[in-house]
């Protein structure tokens, strides 16, 4: 026996209203991309914080520096002219200059341009009465350096460096989970909202 029209009908529309009620609104689609934003947005952190803050990496000794500048004055910023971890530069305090020239070769011309026209930034490594005393690299050639003689109180451009293990921010472990706790509730405010509207 086949239904009556109006009964098929009836059908018809009900399983077309059905259908709609699958079709996410603007709400539902803003509510899951925050919550995939969270969750993207914790997983990505950790990883994103093991990326050294400068582009140039170098190593000396077995440890490796993540090399960076500082423009300023040797007169109050003494605390940076120190070996790590009390100040900035591993090179300081060698007299002969031959630490600060390694970490020179190394740098090459990665930091641009210092003090000196075709020279790199200056790794100090000596203070001499009021003069600061340090080694640039040459930004053509890795064979040639040249000894720098600079004011103890001349904003110059210094290099600077944090070891590679102390540039390494790590993310405190409750962050992740309180976004992913955020992400879902939110997923289960969506499940709700479409469970309430099939009814």
């Amino acid at each position: 026996m086949y239904p009556k029209k109006g009964h098929r009908l009836h059908q018809l529309f009900s399983n077309f209203n059905l259908l709609f009620i699958f079709v996410p609104t603007s709400t539902m689609y803003s509510r899951l991309n925050t919550a995939l934003l969270v969750v993207s947005a914790n997983v990505a952190l950790p990883l994103l914080s093991v990326v050294p803050a400068s582009a140039v990496t170098v190593t000396v000794s077995s440890i490796t520096y993540d090399v960076n500048v500082f423009i300023g004055k040797y007169l109050g910023n003494e605390s940076i002219f120190q070996v790590p971890p009390a100040g900035r530069m591993p090179w300081w305090g060698d007299g002969t200059g031959d630490l600060a020239a390694e970490f020179a070769v190394q740098v090459y011309n990665q930091l641009g341009s210092g003090p000196s026209i075709g020279y790199g930034p200056v790794f100090a490594y000596e203070l001499s009465g009021t003069d600061i005393l340090g080694i640039s690299q040459n930004l053509t050639s890795p064979s040639s350096q040249t000894v720098e003689t600079l004011a103890n109180n001349a904003d110059v451009k210094y290099a600077i460096v944090t070891p590679f293990s102390s540039a390494l921010t790590s993310v405190p472990a409750p962050l992740p989970l309180f976004g992913a706790a955020a992400a879902f509730g939110w997923s289960r405010q969506l499940r709700r909202r479409i469970g309430a509207s099939q009814r």
